[in-house]
């Protein structure tokens, strides 16, 4: 789909602000706007006036909010129907919570909340005042993801008896992904390789080197291959068991931030195990460590009669391929850029197949495909038994008190 004319949009268009001059919203809501007849970016929040400025201009957004206001005024401005919230993950409780008291519907990046009980108040305000809020897990709603489970669920290898999960960028390219003092290597802003899940993106020249695209990349580590572990396995609506969490500190606060995590799970009513490996910065190998190891976004599902292994299942719409080897006759490899009931356009990236699912879900329809509050509650549970399992501490709660009633 090309972009649309204003003249083509309707009467009725869904009016977005976002919260943060952040370099994952181009690529997250931005250019899936251009394509949406029923949306328009309309403002941007930035405390920093001139960077908000250049912001706005470089992405021609029309109005810019600054100063020590500008998130309030935003998400309180009534020509503004939706927020998307791109703010560091300890902010996501109290502007989701804001902007759903001033009532608008929300869009937030991973994690919704640095908290399971934050998030059961979002998503309880949310129903209370008939708005929509969603945890931007944007690789779910993409078909290649569904085309793996359809593969599962269709039984021509039998049950699964494991799934593991990489998602490891190496450390020679660290340096290009993560600044020094990076938002998430701060344990008062909810960082952690187990809770970074918003925001950050790798620059156009790393990403086309190493990811196929000259695009930015949003870089949100545990939501990926945990969520995609719970999704194949149908397990997504309830926390799984930690069996084993081992951590590695990062530099800047290693008795809190974790640079790195190895996580083993039992599924919650089957006898499938799932293991899942996530890192910042992995070391080379070799002498003195000098031999880089690759960037991997892998998983690997082990059944009765085969094994399906897919790559680039946090970003699919750039590229992947579905590796389907069976015990017993040929294998094959497949790629799903678009539904098999027509839904969607091979053009679509992951972000736009998640706008497409949010708009339905605000002008009352029921999406095909939606990732509901009890998979984002869980998803938090999930990732703070871990983090008692390795030993470190729970993401701290924002001080934020609501003055609705969230209460059950």
């Amino acid at each position: 789909m090309g972009n649309c004319n204003p003249e083509t949009q309707t009467a009725t268009i869904l009016r977005f602000g976002i919260l943060g001059a952040a370099r994952i919203a181009p690529e997250a809501l931005l250019k899936p706007a251009r394509t949406h007849s029923d949306v328009v970016v309309t403002a941007v929040a930035c405390r920093d006036k001139e960077r908000g400025s250049r912001y706005a201009q470089k992405h021609k957004v029309p109005r810019t909010f600054s100063g020590s206001n500008a998130y309030h005024d935003l998400v309180t401005d009534p020509d503004i129907d939706a927020v998307y919230i791109a703010l560091p993950n300890g902010l996501h409780f109290e502007w989701a919570m804001r902007a759903l008291e001033a009532g608008k519907h929300v869009l937030v990046e991973k994690p919704i909340a640095n908290t399971a009980d934050e998030a059961r108040q979002i998503f309880a305000l949310a129903e209370k005042k008939g708005l929509v809020a969603l945890e931007a897990l944007h690789s779910v709603f993409h078909p290649a993801i569904h085309r793996v489970r359809d593969i599962i669920e269709s039984g021509e290898m039998g049950k699964v008896k494991s799934i593991g999960s990489r998602f490891v960028i190496p450390s020679l390219f660290s340096p290009l992904a993560f600044e020094k003092d990076d938002v998430r290597f701060r344990y008062d802003l909810g960082g952690g390789c187990m809770t970074d899940m918003g925001g950050g993106c790798f620059p156009g020249s790393f990403t086309s080197h190493i990811a196929f695209s000259p695009e930015p990349v949003d870089c949100c580590w545990t939501v990926y291959p945990l969520a995609a572990i719970r999704f194949m396995t149908s397990t997504d609506t309830v926390p799984l068991e930690v069996t084993s969490a081992n951590a590695i500190g990062h530099a800047n606060d290693p008795e809190r931030i974790d640079r790195a995590m190895d996580v083993t799970y039992a599924l919650p009513g089957t006898d499938v195990t799932a293991e899942m490996y996530i890192d910042f910065a992995q070391p080379g190998w070799g002498p003195s460590g000098l031999i880089p190891h690759m960037l991997r976004t892998e998983i690997t599902v082990t059944l009765e009669g085969g094994e399906i292994f897919m790559f680039n299942f946090v970003r699919p719409s750039t590229f992947h391929f579905i590796r389907v080897k069976p015990k017993k006759g040929f294998g094959r490899f497949e790629q799903a850029y678009k539904f098999k009931d027509g839904r969607g356009d091979k053009s679509w990236s992951t972000y736009r197949y998640q706008l497409e699912a949010f708009v339905g879900k605000v002008r009352g329809r029921n999406p095909a495909d939606w990732y509901e509050p009890a998979k984002s509650i869980s998803e938090l549970e999930t990732i703070e038994r871990v983090y008692l399992k390795a030993g470190l501490p729970l993401r701290s709660a924002s001080s934020y008190k609501s003055s609705e009633d969230t209460s059950a």
